[in-house]
């Protein structure tokens, strides 16, 4: 009897093993399957001008690390550049991330994010998300003193950072409020009151917290709209991005065609001039006009006039 009972119980150690054998250990596998999620290579900066139905498109910038992103866009031909920033999520395949609070999602392909016929291409590998909020220059114009101002969305919500006397106001944008922009906190409150220009660096930005009234000259511009002048040019415009971040500041000039959307680092700065150049190609802007040089070739540009309100 004793015979029998270890003849079956070595049958089964046998099967045992040879299960076993047949089937590598889940770790393994998991290991195997390659997908962008488990990988490092898909995160970074990327760029693109994408379809739009009501204007000639909508330029993109979008940051993406393991598990938030920030991303900045513009309506070609529109004044106004829109900054959003919250956590991404995974699909379940791990190939597909969506921007939660904007609910759009992106296929992560390589060096590349898709959104139906809508292309990003990568331009940085950096694993560190970029300052992508747009910082205006203010100057008080009772004080001299210069603040700094990021307007932002999350989710549903916007907001805005005021770097001022040596404080930081985090306020939100109140929508009770619908005949002008104004934003809030506890004690104190930003709005944003018409600029009458012609030329005009955007609504003039007032400051009241439970102290003082402060109105603020803008410094910095964020986007202008410049158009060509004189001889046939290699586009009839430019929708050009100021960007100043904490590594120096650079101009984008956008174009429906993605070809001709350049990134320039400023090279020189005055009070009424300032250059941008790689690779070529420069960018010299002044008051209400600008030049740009592609190659032996120069082209006139001056600022498209804004519409009072």
């Amino acid at each position: 009897m004793r015979k029998v009972i270890c003849y079956w119980v070595s049958l089964l150690f046998i099967g045992l093993l040879f299960s076993c054998g047949g089937k590598r250990p889940l770790s393994e596998e998991t290991a195997d399957a390659q997908t962008p999620e488990n990988t490092f290579d898909w995160q970074g900066t990327y760029e693109g001008v994408i379809p739009a139905a009501d204007c000639p498109g909508i330029y993109v910038l979008l940051a993406v690390d393991s598990g938030h992103y920030q991303c900045a866009y513009k309506y070609i031909e529109r004044a106004g550049i829109y900054v959003s920033k919250g956590k991404i999520k995974w699909n379940e395949a791990g190939d597909s991330i969506t921007l939660v609070g904007n609910h759009v999602a992106y296929k992560v392909e390589g060096g590349l994010l898709r959104n139906g016929i809508s292309l990003l291409n990568k331009i940085s590998n950096t694993l560190v998300l970029p300052n992508l909020l747009i910082n205006q220059t203010l100057k008080d114009n009772k004080t001299g003193e210069n603040a700094v101002l990021q307007q932002y969305s999350m989710g549903q919500k916007q907001y805005a950072d005021l770097y001022f006397k040596n404080k930081v106001y985090k306020m939100r944008r109140d929508e009770k409020i619908t005949h002008q922009v104004e934003y809030v906190d506890d004690k104190a409150k930003l709005l944003f009151k018409p600029n009458e220009a012609k030329f005009r660096l955007g609504d003039i930005p007032v400051f009241i917290d439970d102290k003082d009234t402060c109105d603020f000259t803008v410094l910095s511009p964020v986007d202008e709209i410049y158009v060509a002048k004189g001889k046939p040019s290699v586009t009839p415009s430019f929708d050009v991005l100021y960007l100043n971040g904490e590594e120096g500041s650079e101009v984008k000039l956008l174009n429906p065609q993605y070809k001709y959307c350049f990134t320039l680092p400023q090279i020189e700065a005055s009070a009424k001039t300032a250059e941008y150049y790689s690779n070529g190609v420069v960018w010299s802007s002044g008051l209400h006009g600008a030049t740009f040089t592609l190659g032996d070739q120069q082209y006139q540009f001056v600022q498209q006039a804004h519409s009072k309100k």
